[in-house]
């Protein structure tokens, strides 16, 4: 299995974190991001599930069932 590259995945969740913040992550975005830092769209939304977290927006779904 490889190793994840640390830098790389900082360089991702940079960009997560951006578009979070400007509410720019719509559909297909996780796939763009994937195919340019080379990592798997499912690593993308782990990623994202995490720092929607870390900000404290949780979930999509948390977010319109109110």
């Amino acid at each position: 299995m490889a190793r994840r590259d640390p830098q790389r995945t900082q360089k991702l969740r940079i960009a997560v974190r951006y578009l979070l913040e400007r509410e720019c992550l719509a559909k297909g975005n996780q796939s763009r991001l994937a195919e340019h830092f080379k990592v798997s769209r499912q690593r993308v939304h782990q990623i994202v599930v995490e720092e929607r977290q870390r900000l404290g927006m949780g979930s999509r779904e948390q977010q319109f069932s109110h």
